[in-house]
């Protein structure tokens, strides 16, 4: 039997990015940070809070939460992100948490920040006179 003549190549270098840190400015800073900014909708529908993400998931979370709720909450979570995942998960199930916990992380702590914004605005919101 003849011995077969075999070849092999070499994978071609990998090709290293160039970055320019030495022209980086505060403006081409700015200009990223406002690109990347997260883009949450939020409405208020009944006594709900209703978010999109800008991939079109709806997160709906409760806003007749008690005390109660929110010192559990706030008891066993210490960042809002975490009390969000476990209010859907109490609310909604494994299912409506998992499409929060799949978002990027701007846009999951953009839209946490919104929904205990409501709060305080509901707190803060003067009752007309009569």
């Amino acid at each position: 039997m003849a011995a077969r003549a075999t070849t092999t190549t070499k994978p071609a270098p990998a090709q290293v990015e160039e970055y320019d840190f030495d022209s980086w400015t505060e403006d081409d800073e700015t200009k990223a940070l406002v690109a990347l900014a997260p883009d949450i909708k939020h409405i208020i529908v009944e006594r709900s809070f209703v978010g999109r993400f800008r991939d079109g998931t709806i997160i709906k979370l409760p806003l007749d939460i008690s005390l109660d709720d929110i010192d559990v909450l706030t008891e066993k979570y210490d960042n809002p992100v975490d009390q969000i995942k476990a209010l859907l998960t109490q609310i909604g199930g494994e299912d409506a948490a998992k499409e929060f916990t799949r978002q990027n992380m701007a846009d999951a702590i953009a839209l946490a920040q919104k929904f205990f914004a409501i709060f305080a605005r509901i707190a803060g919101a003067t009752v007309p006179e009569s």
